[in-house]
This record gives C-alpha cells, structure tokens and sequence, in this order.
C-alpha cells in the first residue's frame, strides 16, 4: 500500500498556505505535473492516504484519496478557473482531511530521518517535485512523529 506527501508550493496568485487551504477547503488535491498525475495512478489504491507539507510552514494535513485521479476538466467552471495552477494534470478527491500542526523545523527534521536523507538539500530536492510516495511504515513514522499519535 502507498501514500503519498504532497507538497504545496507558493504561487504567483497565493501563498502555499493559501493554496493548501483552497484544495482542502473544496475536498480535492491537485495534480500540479504529469509526473505526479503517472505516479498517483501507478500507485493510487482505495486505502492510499495522503499528507501535506506547506513550504515554510511545516507538515499542514492528512486525508484520505478517493480514487481515481480525475482529469482537469471534470471540475466545475469555477473551481478551473481557480485552480489552474494546482491541477492542471487532473485532481483527486480527498475526505476526512484533517490539520495537523507541526513547524517546519520539526517537520524537515522528521522528514529526513524517516525518510532517511542524507541532508537538507536533497530534502529539498525531493520536496521541489511535488509529491513523494510513501510506505505504510514511513506514513506511520511521520504521523507519529507529527501528532504523537501511535498506530
């Protein structure tokens, strides 16, 4: 099973913050590139979650992915217009999402050791993609490290 971190990046019409509370706020996640879009469906099953990660602010959400990935256009007019950028490549729906409140310093810090990465700049590498699959034991890690909470 794999779930996935997604990053929300700035972009020129709203910071990444702004931009994650949109998605969450209308219960979908967009598909910002083609590779994301290929590796979601590669991976995507009906248990697959997801977290988020919002630049400078940390470790920001997690829910659950209903699959499939649907295509740009099957959203409404105006969330198109909305979300351009974001989900471009298509969107999945997501619910059950849920905040999570932990600081980018602690977040990178937990990041690069459950992910074991080697230093900041390669952290930084695989999070300027966009998206980062996970296993059942790293999402696990992760959500414990960033919540407390124990599975």
């Amino acid at each position: 099973m794999s779930h996935f971190l997604f990053v929300a990046g700035a972009l020129r019409e709203r910071t990444s913050e702004e931009s994650a509370e949109l998605q969450l706020g209308h219960g979908l996640w967009g598909l910002c590139s083609g590779l994301i879009r290929t590796n979601l469906q590669a991976y995507l099953d009906a248990e697959s979650r997801g977290l988020v990660y919002v630049l400078k602010v940390g470790i920001y959400a997690e829910f659950q992915i209903v699959p499939p990935a649907l295509d740009f256009p099957e959203l409404d007019a105006f969330l198109r217009d909305d979300l351009r950028t974001e989900a471009r490549f298509g969107f999945v729906r997501i619910k059950g999402a849920r905040r999570i409140a932990c600081s980018s310093a602690a977040s990178q810090a937990l990041l690069l050791n459950v992910l074991q990465i080697a230093d900041q700049a390669e952290l930084a590498r695989r999070l300027g993609l966009g998206m980062h699959r996970l296993t059942q034991a790293e999402y696990d890690a992760i959500m414990q490290g960033a919540t407390g909470e124990v599975k």
